[in-house]
């Protein structure tokens, strides 16, 4: 940004030095173009901050909810031992999930299951 600057006053220094008027407006316009380039080169700074500050907000708000996420998929478990259904279950009311037949453990990949929602998950014994 400073070499533009140096740029622009080294055009205004010549500009006022030289007499002939052709090469005078042709200098004019070179620096018209580069205050034209200098003002955009700022609006692209500003602009990138923006985008950092957003990027930064935003990856806040997916850490947060992958924490919420992982808080709210933890199987919980009933005072029998027996997970309670993340879907289904609410704060003043767990949703217990019965246990899959031991001949489908492997095939559903889970050892219990919602009956009301049909959520699979796998408890470690």
């Amino acid at each position: 940004m400073g070499t533009i600057k140096d740029l622009v006053d080294l055009v205004t220094q010549l500009s006022t030095s030289i007499a002939d008027r052709k090469v005078a407006a042709e200098l004019r316009e070179v620096q018209n173009l580069a205050l034209t380039l200098q003002s955009e080169q700022a609006a692209l700074h500003e602009a990138n901050i923006a985008l950092r500050e957003e990027r930064q907000e935003l990856k806040d708000k997916i850490r947060s909810l992958e924490h919420r996420i992982q808080e709210l998929s933890a199987t919980a478990t009933g005072p029998s031992g027996v997970p309670t259904c993340p879907n289904c279950s609410t704060v003043g009311r767990p949703f217990y999930m019965r246990p899959v037949p031991t001949d489908f453990v492997e095939i559903m990949n889970a050892t219990h299951e919602c009956p009301k929602c049909k959520y699979n998950t796998r408890v470690k014994t």
